[in-house]
């Protein structure tokens, strides 16, 4: 029962559920990041934040993708806007009536054409820690969170401050194991193919909020077709199929050199190493005070035993 329906006394079962499913259409309607609006066939980023961080980090992310795009894919603003312009011109050519109805349509046309062009824009999962960000269809998100790595690696200048992870979603899928395999056999066709080369791959298979998948059975129903040809290495992997299923919704992407790209954490990616204190050289001094320790003693007792065959 619904907080607001224990509130009113009185009140049958059916009133009750009538009156919670109100409050909580109400409530997606005020607030419309509240509702879960991931589907699939969508591209983009999958991200972790810090726990309540969600919107900073979309926010920062957003910002960190659009600096890395403008590097990445010079004119692609100016290239959307012009398709925009263009179907803006197609659309107040139809509209080109004296009516309210045509006027309104020519309105909108220009409201289009004026807008600028978002290459990535923010969606709920509804989960807390978690982000996902859309990016426009020409935009590969697995080249570009490379380019993004290998580019913060060089650099070492941090910017993001509530983000973890960042992994490109090539391809959105239902949760279903059939829908999962489907899926990854498209984003990694070139490890498949006849003349594809033998190499080494992982996967990195996790599941929230999803009871009916199994992670044993996406790996073995995955793993499957690429073991035939390739080789399995957990540790220095050169391909890592990236596997992220919640709720209904599942991301999958390819990574070259995952671990070498610190498991693409933005965290870690700036932790400084932790240098291990090596015991050898106390083991040294150890060691050198022991012997001076017993020359000493030796010392001594050549002494005395001097001393006595004098006497």
């Amino acid at each position: 029962m619904g907080k607001r329906a224990a509130d009113k006394p009185g009140l049958t079962d059916a009133q009750q559920k009538r009156s919670k499913r109100y409050h909580t259409m109400v409530d997606r309607v005020r607030n419309p990041h509240s509702a879960f609006e991931i589907s699939p066939g969508m591209k983009g980023f999958f991200v972790t934040c810090n726990r309540n961080r969600e919107k900073k980090s979309a926010t920062e992310i957003i910002d960190l993708l659009e600096e890395y795009a403008a590097k990445l894919y010079p004119g692609l603003e100016e290239e959307i806007e012009n398709e925009a312009d263009e179907d803006a011109d197609d659309d107040t050519a139809k509209a080109s009536g004296g009516s309210i109805e045509d006027e309104i349509a020519r309105e909108v046309a220009g409201m289009k054409s004026r807008s600028k062009p978002k290459l990535f824009r923010y969606l709920s999962a509804t989960i807390d820690c978690l982000v996902f960000i859309k990016c426009h269809r020409k935009i590969d998100p697995e080249k570009m969170v490379q380019f993004i790595f290998d580019d913060l690696t060089k650099t070492m200048q941090r910017k993001t401050r509530f983000t973890s992870r960042l992994i490109p979603a090539k391809i959105t899928t239902t949760s279903k194991l059939d829908a999962i395999v489907k899926g990854s056999a498209e984003v990694a066709k070139d490890l498949l193919a006849e003349d594809a080369e033998p190499t080494t791959f992982a996967l990195v298979v996790n599941i929230r909020y999803c009871d009916e998948l199994k992670r044993d059975d996406v790996i073995r129903a995955v793993a499957g077709p690429l073991d035939v040809k390739h080789k399995v290495d957990l540790k220095n992997a050169k391909y890592t199929l990236v596997i992220e299923a919640f709720k209904s919704m599942c991301t999958i992407g390819l990574v070259e050199n995952y671990n070498a790209r610190k498991r693409l954490n933005l965290q870690t990616l700036f932790d400084e190493p932790v240098v291990k204190k090596s015991k050898a050289p106390e083991a040294e001094a150890v060691a050198v005070a022991d012997t001076k320790e017993e020359s000493s003693q030796n010392g001594n007792t050549d002494e005395t035993h001097t001393k006595d065959a004098a006497v």
